[in-house]
Order: C-alpha cells, then structure tokens, then sequence
C-alpha cells in the first residue's frame, strides 16, 4: 500500500473532523447513515458501503437501508452465532478478505456467497462493551486498491460512527415503544369512550333514521328523494362508525385454531378479485415456507389482512399497479425473548405511497388519508395483530409505494 501526500492527508482529516462534529446533531438512523456513506465515498471511490446493526429482538446483523421498499433483511442477514461474527469478537479487528483467504474458507457456505455477492473487501466490526454490535463491509474501489493512509483514515471514521449508530439505534428502538405505549394508550380511551357514547348516540340515531324513511314516502320530487337518499346513507355510515370503535371497546377474546395461511389469503385475494381486475392491478404471490398452519382468530385475522389487501388496492391510482404478497418463516427471539417459529407476511404495493408525517400517525384511531375514510380501518388491524402476540410496521416512499411488515407467532 502506497503512501499518500501530506496535503492529501490535511483533506483526509478535514473531512473526518466535519463528520465528528455531525455525529452529535443526528439521531436518526437512515440519516445517520447517508451521512456516513457519503463522507466514506469522499475519501475513497467506493461501490458500496453496506452498514449491519445487531436486532437484539431476533439476534441478526441486518442492513440499514436508504429505500423504505429495498430488498427484505431477511434475505439478507449475518446471525450472531455465524464463523465470521465469532471471528470478529475474537480478534476483534478488520478483516481485508483478499489477504486472508484460509479465513473466508472457514465460513459457512451461506456467509461466503452473501459476501461474494455483495463484493466485500473489507470486513470492519463495531465492538461495543467487548461484543460486535455491528459491521461495515466496505466493497470494491471503482479504480485501485486501498492504499494505507487511506485504509487508517477509514478505520478512524469507522472507529467514530460505531458508538454514533449504537445510541442512534437505541434512540430509535426507544421511540417505538413510546409510540407502542401511546398506541395502546390511545386504543384504551377510544374504547372507554365507545362504551360510554354508543348507547346515547344509537337511540337517537335509529329515530332519525326512521323519520327520514317515513318522509321518504311521502316525497315525490326526484331531486328531494336523492337528498333523502344521502342523508340515510350518511346516518349508516356514523352507524358503521359506532361499531368499528365498539370493537376496541369489547373485551373480545380471540378464538385460536388451526388456520392454513396460505387459503386465508387466497380467500382473501377471492373477494377482491372483481375489483382488482377493474382496476387492472396484477397481484404477486410468494409463499416461501414449509408449514403453512398458524394459530390464530380466523375472522380477525381475515378482517386485518383484508383491510390491508383494500388499503393497497385503493392507494393504486395509476392505469395499472401491483400488489405483491409474501409469506416467509423465520426464527425470531421478539416474543418472551425465546426462539419461536415466525411467520413474516409482507404486503407491498406500487400506489401513490405516503409521506413519512403520516406513516408515524397512520394507526392512530380517526387518523385517515382518505377524503371519505373513517380512520379505523388501520387501527382495527394494529389491534387484532397486538391481540395475536404479533408486529406490524408500515414503510412508506411518496409516488413509490408501501410496504406492511407483519409478524405473528405460530404459538403463545
């Protein structure tokens, strides 16, 4: 490695003393992690720098990602028990794979092909309280090798980022379970407040509604019936209302059996085939898993997919789109910190997406996008996941598309 000049080198540092000083200005994580990238490609002409922060929830280095809708972390993920993380925590140094080739044969053939494919050069560890908590791998340079100076005014940058993406991770990890809390403390009013108003607003509500049809009758003018006409279809409306928000408010028990996912959502995809092929949007199916049964409230189940399923068909405003399904199974340690055999359902559409204001709001109760929405349809389903012991996160891209991640566990 060949040896740079001094005035190359007063550059190198100039550039790792600006991010240092941003270091303390972000929290965000995505943002975080543009910034990083974007001082790394400043020193040296990368083609890709790939950042993997361990999930503590399922015990997987997974990536960071810039796009809301790229490629799914469960096809791409480094375990905490892989040869090449037991490496870095014992060593606990770089690896620069190129000059250690008896070291990349010690992987498993899993670790080896992600690597390949992922062009590595340079394996980095982000080592915090004596464990790797996260790694960077570096890719090839577009032009020549890393040449020394360059090599240790990266590792400085590394060395500075590891700390920064730790605390930007649990700031983020905290955020969601004050929005968890918030959540289940909004639902909680709203069902207090269903139990109390419903009785009073129904009764009155069914009078007017019977006086409206009695007028009806009595209205000959055609322009009067269709007012008529409107005003019982907005009372059915409030009655609909009344009764989405009386479900948070019934201490339901959900009833488990043994359902087959795999035709639940294919019913699902039967009762809006009509629609989907109004609006002639092509629907995409990956099943890929071995075992297909799940414990879990048929109706409610149904009902939450399907409010997702309609969400994704509404959102589709273009002359054509796509909804793409998959199912996947997965080790995850989320629940009662034990190793359960996970179910992963993704929902993904190409519609008109949603600005990131209103992904952080979407599951609040009347919280809606939609001119003629109620803004319970969401909030619905974030209860019926919660009451099976599962997740559910939306990620969003304006004039992209959306992504619903949902989990649930085949067991208590």
């Amino acid at each position: 490695m060949k040896k740079k000049s001094k005035k190359y080198n007063l550059w190198l540092k100039q550039i790792l003393s600006e991010f240092n000083k941003s270091l303390s200005l972000i929290t965000d994580i995505a943002q975080l992690n543009y910034n990083f990238k974007a001082h790394v490609k400043e020193i040296t002409q990368v083609t890709d720098i790939k950042i993997f922060l361990l999930n503590p929830d399922n015990n997987r280095f997974t990536p960071i990602e810039d796009n809301a809708l790229s490629k799914n972390e469960y096809d791409l993920y480094f375990l905490n028990e892989d040869k090449l993380i037991f490496w870095l925590n014992v060593n606990k140094t770089y690896l620069i794979l190129k000059e250690n080739e008896q070291v990349f044969s010690f992987f498993t053939k899993r670790e080896q092909e992600l690597l390949n494919n992922l062009k590595v050069t340079i394996v980095y560890p982000y080592i915090i309280m004596n464990r790797v908590k996260g790694i960077v791998l570096l890719g090839e340079k577009t032009h020549g090798e890393y040449c020394k100076d360059e090599l240790e005014m990266l590792i400085t940058l590394f060395e500075q980022a590891g700390f920064a993406f730790e605390n930007a991770l649990l700031y983020q990890q905290q955020k969601e379970r004050s929005r968890k809390m918030y959540r289940a403390d909004r639902l909680a009013t709203l069902g207090e407040l269903a139990a109390g108003a419903a009785h009073e607003i129904r009764n009155p509500l069914t009078s007017i509604r019977s006086t409206i049809q009695y007028l009806e009758k009595k209205i000959t003018d055609d322009e009067d019936k269709k007012i008529t006409a409107d005003l019982i279809e907005e009372v059915d409306r409030i009655n609909e209302i009344i009764q989405d928000m009386l479900s948070f408010a019934k201490k339901e028990n959900i009833n488990k059996e043994e359902i087959n996912l795999k035709l639940l959502i294919n019913q699902i995809l039967s009762l809006v085939n009509n629609l989907v092929r109004k609006e002639n949007i092509t629907i995409k199916i990956d099943y890929d898993t071995n075992d297909e049964i799940i414990f879990a409230d048929r109706g409610q189940l149904k009902q939450a997919l399907l409010n997702i399923v309609m969400n994704a068909i509404q959102s589709i405003d273009k002359p054509e789109g796509t909804i793409s399904i998959s199912v996947k199974s997965i080790q995850d340690k989320t629940y009662h910190n034990k190793n359960y055999f996970t179910y992963l359902i993704e929902i993904t559409d190409t519609g008109k997406g949603i600005s990131q204001s209103d992904t952080d709001r979407i599951f609040d109760p009347f919280y809606t996008t939609k001119s003629d929405g109620t803004g319970l349809g969401l909030t619905i389903t974030y209860n019926i996941i919660n009451k099976h012991n599962g997740d559910i996160e939306i990620k969003s891209k304006k004039n992209i598309g959306t992504t619903v991640r949902i989990k649930l566990p085949n067991k208590e």
